[in-house]
């Protein structure tokens, strides 16, 4: 018999802007790499070895986020139904939490409509967390250590429970009612491993970091998740999931390391298993609240993902799909921002102090990379605003630029741990200010900032001369994210030490369970 294929649907017109874009910005990329072959620069080692770093990460980072940026609008979930006879265990890993935060987890937990027995995964054997959760009508499970922090808790509550759907969520993000209801239908195909649910952060007013860090993960949670699910190659974040048991036993239970989630997920895709990442704010959580957290965050997953670069890609490369080696790719280099920063703040600063011929050359430089980062900035820009869900505010990239522009030194010292294998012990994120961050974190930043500044003084009769007017510019906005960083750590931790607007009070607001009121929790702890 023969089958008539079906027709393929014309692109939309925002899919041929988005085409258009791409070409514009592919257009850019190749003029900055014309300045590399000018004036025999890659007969000489470094510039050799920079180009070919350039080469790499523009691929990669660049037009591999663009790639996921066009299949946006090939990502459909047209799913209705939801199956029957799953059974649901709701899992929520806790280890030395407050009681507050704990509650405010896992009352929501227990409190989305549909099936479903919660757990409570508690490493820190909390007296008060058994009560609080056998109050709340959650399970209580705890174990004999703490091995493999998070995949270890997990995998210590698999052989304790038996529900066919597994649900995960960090101790920072309290479901909606109806979270089950709007994942659990995908599982009508065999074939889904795992459910992703978009990330969200509610403590954007807690301070300016707290919405710089919500705000710099707009990109990946929208227009960049969204493509990866177009290619059939969504990724596990961790909190927010739901995997199904089946798929984790295959592969010998969750996968431990500082970047766990990210582990299990590849581990997941290599086995066969496909995924579905659902693009709505169901389960908000909580942003870093400073810089102590933010560092600590960011030193913890830059270290687990190019740890996972350099081991588990390479190892299930073989076994994955093309858009999953893309999506991998892009999602296991992002923290490379950070050495290429760090590459250009040294160029900038050698430039300042090199003399006329100097500032001549990297004037040049600045010319032919000019057009890329505006078409980078402006391809993103637009992707963000087709694609973000309209429940989120903010559209604005100015701060979380600052944030992860200044964060450089974090991801730099990423970087050499994992390629000179140095472990980094595990730390969990702080989910309140402390108040103050060790001078020492920030003394990178500071002295690149002091060599900024007076090599601008030092070199502005030259630039002048020449007219190095990007050279200027250039140099005046590294000064600007750096002072932005320094200033909100001054201020935070020098002028209103632990005055952060955190109020761990009103966050237990989400706490509506009538048998269980913050008095109460009060009393347990």
């Amino acid at each position: 018999m023969h089958i008539k294929a079906s027709k393929k649907a014309a692109p939309s017109m925002s899919e041929i802007r988005g085409i258009f874009l791409v070409v514009l910005g592919a257009a850019a990329l190749g003029f900055y790499y014309q300045w590399w072959f000018t004036d025999d620069k890659l007969y000489s080692l470094w510039p050799l070895v920079s180009f070919m770093i350039a080469v790499v990460y523009g691929v990669i980072q660049i037009i591999g986020n663009w790639v996921l940026y066009l299949a946006t609008h090939h990502s459909k979930n047209n799913i209705s139904a939801i199956p029957q006879n799953l059974s649901v265990d709701v899992f929520v890993p806790a280890c030395g939490d407050s009681v507050e935060l704990v509650a405010r987890a896992l009352s929501a937990a227990t409190q989305m409509r549909g099936e479903h027995k919660t757990w409570l995964l508690d490493d820190g054997a909390n007296p008060a967390l058994a009560q609080l959760a056998d109050q709340l009508g959650a399970g209580y499970l705890t174990r004999e250590g703490s091995k493999d922090i998070k995949a270890g808790n997990v995998n210590a509550a698999l052989p304790r429970t038996d529900g066919d759907i597994l649900v995960i969520f960090d101790i920072d993000h309290a479901p909606k009612p109806d979270f089950l209801e709007r994942t659990l239908k995908h599982f009508t195909k065999p074939e889904i491993g795992f459910v992703q649910v978009m990330l969200t952060f509610e403590n954007g007013e807690d301070g300016w970091v707290a919405r710089a860090a919500s705000d710099s993960s707009l990109d990946f949670y929208n227009p960049t998740s969204i493509g990866s699910n177009g290619l059939q190659s969504t990724t596990l974040v961790g909190s927010n999931a739901l995997i199904r048991r089946a798929t984790l036993e295959s592969i010998g239970g969750y996968k431990p390391g500082l970047a766990e989630d990210l582990a299990t997920s590849i581990a997941i895709h290599a086995n066969g298993w496909r995924s579905v990442y659902v693009p709505e704010p169901l389960a908000p959580g909580y942003a870093p609240p400073d810089l102590v957290a933010w560092f600590t965050q960011q030193l913890k997953w830059a270290h687990g993902v190019f740890d996972l670069l350099v081991t588990a890609y390479p190892r299930y490369f073989k076994n994955l799909t093309t858009g999953q080696k893309i999506s991998y790719a892009v999602r296991m280099t992002y923290y490379w921002i950070g050495p290429v920063v760090a590459w250009h703040l040294l160029a900038t600063i050698g430039a300042l102090w090199g003399g006329e011929a100097a500032v001549k050359s990297f004037e040049q430089y600045l010319q032919h990379l000019a057009p890329l980062g505006i078409m980078t900035a402006l391809i993103r820009q637009l992707a963000l605003r087709r694609w973000k869900h309209p429940a989120l505010k903010s559209n604005y990239q100015v701060k979380p630029m600052a944030l992860v522009f200044a964060t450089w030194p974090i991801y730099s010292l990423a970087w050499i741990m994992a390629v000179l294998r140095i472990p980094l012990g595990f730390k969990s994120t702080p989910k309140t200010p402390s108040g103050g961050l060790n001078p020492r974190w920030m003394l990178p930043q500071v002295m690149v900032t002091i060599f900024l500044f007076a090599g601008l003084i030092y070199a502005f009769p030259l630039i002048l001369a020449t007219k190095s007017i990007l050279l200027a510019s250039f140099t005046i906005a590294q000064i600007v994210a750096h002072c932005v960083l320094l200033g909100q750590w001054f201020y935070t931790g020098v002028i209103r030490p632990n005055k952060v607007n955190f109020d761990s009070t009103a966050k237990t607001s989400y706490v509506t369970t009538p048998s269980l009121q913050f008095s109460q929790l009060k009393q347990i702890e």
